[in-house]
């Protein structure tokens, strides 16, 4: 029972990690935050805006309007790259650090290894 329990705990606190890892990298930029949805809420707004003065007022033509449309489309796309961008980068940076602690624990391992071979010799 000890070993089961023992191996509980450790799940637990692989759970844990790994939730809070998560939420590290949605605040990054992995998933939607506040931040996502404030922008995604304002490009909303100004598209909606545009199109009711273009299209239901008729305060400024409608080739202007959609030609303003388009432009605040492809702002939002270059901010969605940049975003994605920013997130890659962050879990490159994740997975670069874990190799290089791989590989720190490795080098310790055959010292180790090494050490205890040539004490049985």
């Amino acid at each position: 029972m000890d070993k089961d329990e023992h191996l509980r705990h450790e799940l637990d606190e692989f759970k844990k990690e790994k939730e809070r890892i998560r939420n590290i990298v949605g605040e990054i930029g992995g998933r939607n935050n506040k931040q996502h949805k404030i922008v995604n809420f304002i490009f909303l707004i100004l598209i909606g805006i545009l199109l009711m003065l273009g299209v239901v007022l008729q305060k400024i033509t409608l080739f202007l309007t959609l030609e303003i449309v388009v432009l605040l489309g492809i702002f939002k796309i270059i901010w969605m790259f940049y975003e994605s961008q920013r997130a890659s980068h962050f879990q490159f940076w994740i997975l670069n650090s874990l190799e290089f602690k791989l590989n720190e624990i490795e080098r310790r391992v055959k010292r180790i290894e090494k050490t205890l071979k040539e004490e049985k010799e």
